[in-house]
């Protein structure tokens, strides 16, 4: 559950900071190549850029979710019987 959820951020992350140089030597970024550009920043949502991390992510920490659940009913579950 948490494994998706992580890899996800450090997706995210690792970005930002590449962004965040090149705004700090005054540049741009152009987030569908990756790198800076002259001019003003070329914005592309994270979600828009990596559909398949961020859709698999979010349904393995559904399923993650949906586990925990079952598993948590069945321990209380067997503890009343």
């Amino acid at each position: 559950m948490i494994i998706p959820s992580v890899a996800m951020m450090s997706g995210f992350w690792s970005e930002l900071t590449e962004v965040q140089k090149c705004t700090a030597e005054g540049m741009g970024f152009d987030y569908r190549t990756g790198e800076c550009i002259e001019g003003s920043t070329i914005f592309v949502p994270f979600s828009e850029r990596q559909p398949l991390l961020v859709n698999s992510g979010m349904l393995l920490s559904t399923l993650g979710l949906i586990f925990c659940l079952i598993g948590l009913y069945r321990s209380v579950s067997t503890n009343h019987q």
